[in-house]
């Protein structure tokens, strides 16, 4: 099974997400991030106030022996720097075996990764390359 192909991944939604600020609710928005060295990142844009927020975007990565995406939530604040919501990793081997995979992603926070912090769904697909 090859590894090297095109992958697309449309972030739709998210849930249930923690609440960073201290006045008024989070701005949140989701990177992605592949490659093994972290060159490949994409991220959606910031919705503001909503802790349930719906993205419907798309993103295309070009996959070369990546076994894994990683997700981050962020809240995008004007005045200080962003501060992390959570984050999560998702294996890669049943969208490039299937072709396909839908799945809510869990994302946590914390030095163990523990503490619950809201939800992502993603729908990926894989495209080998010939």
């Amino acid at each position: 099974m090859t590894k090297k192909g095109t992958l697309t991944v449309t972030v739709v939604e998210a849930k249930n997400l923690k609440d960073e600020d201290l006045i008024g609710k989070s701005d949140p928005y989701i990177n992605l991030i592949l490659d093994k060295t972290n060159k490949q990142i994409q991220h959606t844009t910031t919705k503001s106030g909503d802790l349930n927020p719906t993205y419907n975007e798309t993103f295309t990565f070009r996959t070369d022996g990546d076994s894994h995406l990683k997700i981050e939530c962020w809240d995008k604040d004007t005045i200080t720097s962003d501060d992390i919501i959570g984050k999560a990793e998702v294996s890669l081997s049943h969208v490039i075996s299937k072709g396909s995979d839908e799945c809510w992603v869990k994302l946590k926070s914390g030095k163990l990764g523990i503490r619950s912090k809201g939800e992502v769904l993603l729908r990926m697909s894989f495209e080998p390359f010939e």
